[in-house]
C-alpha cells in the first residue's frame, strides 16, 4: 500500500501531462472561468482571481468522483478477499496491456474509444458551482490518452485490502492531478511559453508513462509490490 501511494501521485501527474490534457490546460481554465484569454493576457488581477477560484472548484469536482470510484473499486476487491492475490496478478496483466497501448505497441479499439458526457444546459461557465459540476463531468469522461492511467489506478484500488485504502489511493491520484492544475491557474498568463515548449514533448511523456505502467504491471503480476513496500518501510525506519 505504501509503495502505491507515490505511484498514484505520479499517475495523477502523468494524467496532467497526457497529450489530450497538457496542451489545452490554459485555454480550458479560461473557459471554465468564463474569462477571455485576451483579458488574461493583459494581466488583469480580477481575471486571474476568477480563474483560480473556478480552478479550485473544478479540481474538487473531479476529486470527489475519483475518490468515489476508488471506494467502489476497493469495495469490490475487498468482497472478493480470498481471491485478492489472483485479482492483483490479473490487474498487473491489465496494467501491462495499458502500458503497451500508451507506448504504441498494441491498439485496443474498446479501450481507445472516447466517451463524452454532454454539458447540461443549466451549467453556466464562470460560476464556481458550474466549475464543480464540469470537474465531475471531466472525471466521468473516458478519453483515449488518460483512460489507461485512470484504469491503472482503479486496478490498484481494487487490490487494496479495504475501501478506505482504495479511497486514499484515488485521493492521492487526484492530488497529483490537482497540484499542477492549480499551479497553472495561479500562473495563468505567464505560463504560456512553458506549455508551448511542452507540446513537442507530450508524445515522449506518453511513452515514458507507458513504460512506467509496464514496470508497475510486471511488479504486480509477479508479486513484487509487497517486497518493494517492505524495502521502503525498512528504509524509512532506518532513516528515523
Amino acid at each position: 500500500m505504501i509503495t502505491l501511494i507515490p505511484a498514484a501521485f505520479l499517475a495523477g501527474l502523468l494524467m496532467f501531462l497526457a497529450p489530450c490534457t497538457l496542451p489545452i490546460v490554459p485555454g480550458y481554465l479560461a473557459f471554465i472561468a468564463g474569462v477571455p484569454e485576451k483579458e488574461i493576457a493583459k494581466g488583469s488581477g480580477d481575471a486571474k482571481r476568477r480563474v483560480m477560484r473556478n480552478a479550485i472548484f473544478f479540481c474538487l469536482g473531479f476529486s470527489i468522483v475519483f475518490i468515489v470510484l476508488g471506494l467502489f473499486a476497493a469495495s469490490i476487491g475487498a468482497a472478493l478477499g480470498p481471491w485478492r492475490e489472483f485479482i492483483s496478478r490479473g490487474a498487473g496483466l491489465l496494467i501491462i496491456i495499458f502500458g503497451l497501448t500508451m507506448v504504441g505497441l498494441i491498439s485496443i479499439p474498446a479501450l481507445m474509444s472516447e466517451h463524452r458526457i454532454r454539458m447540461p444546459h443549466f451549467i453556466v461557465v464562470g460560476r464556481p458551482e458550474s466549475s464543480f459540476l464540469i470537474g465531475m463531468l471531466f472525471a466521468l469522461g473516458w478519453t483515449p490518452c488518460v483512460g489507461p492511467i485512470l484504469g491503472t489506478v482503479l486496478l490498484f484500488a481494487s487490490s487494496s485490502a479495504t475501501a478506505a485504502q482504495g479511497a486514499l489511493l484515488l485521493f492521492v491520484f487526484s492530488l497529483g492531478l490537482t497540484v499542477p492544475f492549480l499551479i497553472t491557474a495561479f500562473l495563468i498568463g505567464s505560463a504560456g511559453g512553458f506549455f508551448v515548449k511542452m507540446r513537442g514533448s507530450v508524445e515522449l511523456l506518453s511513452k515514458i508513462a507507458g513504460i512506467i505502467l509496464i514496470v508497475l504491471g510486471l511488479s504486480m503480476l509477479f508479486g513484487y509490490m509487497g517486497f518493494f513496500a517492505q524495502f521502503e518501510i525498512k528504509g524509512l525506519l532506518n532513516y528515523l
